[in-house]
């Protein structure tokens, strides 16, 4: 399923990943002809604006997501093997701090981090053995002792059987209150803007019709098949990047029953949450507070692998992967609707209907968007003496040619001022002079800087510098200035 390539963006991102990594790295570069800094190598990061540098930072990672400073220390998701990595005085430490056992295959995984005081906050996909039968995303609270994260408590429980669109983004806004982003996970029901007697499960989104919407008999035959693998060690390749099923000769057999008992339960209660949630699929394509209290903040997302808090304002802001057109960026700036699955992009936002039981959740355009996806990720404000030339500036990264861009705020801090007449629609248009769908109207503007590879996240350290994480190169950027 993750394979089945019709489109630019029809797999998931992190099919992408593997994928188009490697086959779009140098799009950047003939994207960018009217750039007039001078590309020594289009396989090294650059930075375009010249007051600033680029340096590795740490390497040798294994798949890392996502990051976290506490203090001075920078912990590192990995995401397929569930360890929690420490980084201390710009050392990778020998041993993890953490390892938590996760299913794996596709977006499944170790997939995000925040942190309050000495709270620091998990999303993971959580299985009995790495590579296993997931039972759940589930997020944990740990407490950081200086040396380890101990002292694991269960804050929510969310559906996670599906292999993409799971979300797992984390964030702390002003007030301490704690954010987690949720996916579509193939749904199609109110929360994805469609009516209960409307309402499918559809593991192919953008070419979804009547012949290939899962059956019930199709979901008996799926859940037969879980049932069937739940005797054993793992389901996938446990260490790295999963291409191909293992052979079931070397798939150990569970020898522990209680974990062969647990794994039947999580595919039974994801068979009764497929068939039997009514239209509802809950915690699905949402962003919720999930402490203090419980409750959406958003509805209708389809997979965000950005959230972040305006560090002035307290607004809450994230990233929307697109199908295939328009990725967007997003203030949320009460209950909102972000329009999955029936609008994306902007649109004429007299047109949107309210949904029935989400009637308070109002419709807003994107801030901006990209006609063309782009594998939007990570985003962070700007605040630190470092860079006070973009003084809370909002900074955006990509994962198919692996650019960061940049983004004026207006007065009101609500959305972007431009200078190029290009961008004043607040969307990055396909060319067009150049239909073969791989060539964005000019964006020198807002480019800061490109060829970082398949980047997950970004944020800025208490040292002031920028932080980027490169999850194929294993490897862990730092932008200072010169």
């Amino acid at each position: 399923m993750l394979y089945k390539i019709m489109n630019f963006s029809s797999i998931s991102i992190f099919a992408i990943f593997i994928i188009f990594s490697v086959q779009f790295i140098d799009v950047g570069a003939e994207d960018l002809p009217y750039l007039e800094k001078t590309i020594e190598s289009s396989n090294l990061p650059i930075i375009l604006d010249d007051d600033f540098k680029v340096e590795k930072f740490v390497t040798d990672l294994n798949v890392p997501i996502t990051i976290e400073f506490l203090g001075d220390d920078l912990l590192v998701l990995q995401k397929n093997d569930g360890k929690v990595r420490l980084i201390r005085d710009g050392v990778l430490q020998a041993e993890p701090v953490l390892d938590v056992e996760v299913s794996n295959y596709g977006e499944r995984g170790l997939l995000g981090i925040t942190s309050q005081d000495s709270t620091v906050y998990l999303f993971f996909t959580e299985a009995y053995h790495d590579g296993g039968v997931a039972l759940g995303n589930h997020v944990y609270a740990y407490t950081w002792n200086g040396e380890k994260l101990v002292e694991p408590r269960l804050v929510k429980a969310l559906p996670g059987w599906s292999t993409a669109y799971n979300g797992g983004v984390l964030a702390t806004d002003l007030d301490k209150n704690v954010y987690l982003t949720s996916g579509s996970q193939y749904k199609f029901g109110t929360l994805q803007n469609f009516s209960q007697s409307e309402s499918y499960f559809c593991p192919d989104e953008n070419i979804c019709d009547s012949n290939n919407r899962l059956l019930f008999s199709d979901n008996v035959l799926r859940t037969l098949s879980c049932i069937n693998v739940s005797f054993h060690h793992y389901t996938t390749n446990p260490f790295s990047w999963q291409d191909h099923q293992p052979d079931v000769s070397v798939n150990p057999w569970e020898t522990n029953p209680f974990f062969v008992l647990g794994n039947i339960q999580s595919c039974l209660k994801a068979f009764i949450n497929d068939n039997f949630s009514n239209g509802t699929w809950h915690d699905t394509s949402v962003i919720s507070q999930i402490e203090p209290d419980y409750d959406y903040v958003a509805i209708g997302t389809r997979n965000s692998f950005g959230l972040a808090v305006d560090p002035v304002t307290g607004n809450l802001w994230m990233t929307e992967n697109g199908p295939d057109n328009y990725d967007e960026i997003n203030l949320i700036p009460g209950k909102s609707n972000l329009g999955w699955a029936k609008y994306v992009g902007p649109v004429d936002e007299e047109s949107v209907s309210t949904v029935l039981g989400y009637e308070e959740y109002v419709y807003k355009n994107p801030e901006f968007s990209w006609e063309l996806p782009i594998g939007i990720t990570g985003l962070s404000f700007a605040d630190s003496e470092m860079f006070k030339k973009y003084s809370n500036w909002l900074f955006v990264t990509d994962s198919t040619v692996g650019n960061i861009y940049k983004f004026k705020l207006n007065t009101e801090r609500t959305g972007f001022i431009f200078s190029d007449p290009n961008l004043k629609d607040l969307v990055v248009n396909i060319d067009p002079e150049n239909r073969s769908g791989y060539l964005h109207e000019k964006m020198d503007e807002i480019l800061f800087g490109i060829n970082f590879g398949v980047v997950t996240d970004l944020e800025f350290g208490p040292d002031g510098a920028m932080y980027v994480v490169s999850i194929m190169d294993g490897t862990i950027y730092r932008i200072t200035l010169q």
